[in-house]
């Protein structure tokens, strides 16, 4: 049962959220591993709109302006642990499956202030409490919650993803971070290229090297039929198509570069616990 937090340093795009959907995704297609995404953002709908068109059925109508059910989702489950009412099966009582026994989201869009600064002080008993029943926890760190928060997620996973850029500041930035921060100096890190420009020099070979990083780094490129499908709610048909083509189609070279970042992942992950 492991805890891995996809965080970035600072606030710029790094293709997170939108690695956390693919990684995720094929390995739920792939493997029998329960998963659950944890979304820590204030009312994103990154991960709705990557599964499903709008779907009506789950909202309340008052005038123009859907109101989201507050019985689901990490509103629902604040309100249960809060109140002592909660233990590892019933979890997913508050999530959204994407495929049943593989993989579920749990989320909350339309979330007031009052209500996402409850849901700041539940998230690291949220984690906890799903790595009881969840073979694989993935978190998604806002980079906008206060450090207090973002620490406390990170301290309590067994894998951190660190999310990079193409640019050579943010690259000395995790140097110096991994020299300086007890956590990310503790901690089992897997730095990720994301949304990477395959054209640029700063190339997940020439990144690994710069950071010295002998087993390589994930890393996943940008690719626009993999963007689309994340705005029109088909990403796991997207997979399901192209996950088994071998051919040079740059589907089919992103489809294997996500499934090496998910192996990259679960090869850190049995690593540690050889050491335990």
């Amino acid at each position: 049962m492991a805890i891995i937090s996809f965080w970035n340093n600072g606030k710029e795009e790094t293709g997170k959220t939108s690695s956390i959907i693919a990684i995720t995704t094929l390995l739920s297609i792939n493997h029998n591993y329960r998963t659950l995404v944890l979304d820590t953002k204030q009312n994103d709908y990154s991960y709705e709109d990557s599964f499903w068109q709008e779907d009506k059925s789950i909202r309340l109508i008052r005038g123009s302006e859907p109101i989201i059910n507050i019985a689901s989702g990490i509103e629902g489950l604040a309100r249960a642990i809060l109140s002592n009412k909660t233990s590892p099966e019933i979890i997913t009582n508050y999530t959204r499956i994407v495929f049943k026994d593989r993989l579920e989201l749990l989320t909350d869009t339309r979330v007031g202030d009052e209500e996402y600064e409850i849901h700041k002080k539940v998230f690291k008993e949220i984690a906890k409490i799903a790595s009881k029943y969840y073979d694989l926890v993935f978190i998604d760190i806002d980079p906008y919650l206060n450090k207090e928060v973002q620490d406390s997620l990170l301290e309590v996973s067994d894998l951190i993803v660190v999310n990079l850029s193409q640019k050579i500041r943010r690259l000395n930035e995790f140097i110096k971070m991994q020299e300086e921060n007890i956590i990310f100096s503790q901690k089992m890190i897997l730095p990720l290229l994301g949304k990477y420009d395959q054209y640029s020099k700063y190339n997940p070979k020439n990144v690994s090297r710069y950071l010295k990083e002998r087993e390589g780094i994930a890393a996943i490129p940008y690719n626009t039929l993999f963007f689309e499908a994340c705005n029109e709610g088909k990403v796991a048909d997207y997979f399901i198509k192209f996950r088994k083509m071998n051919s040079k189609d740059e589907n089919a070279i992103f489809v294997t570069e996500v499934k090496d970042s998910a192996e990259r992942i679960i090869k850190k992950l049995q690593q540690l616990q050889k050491r335990m």
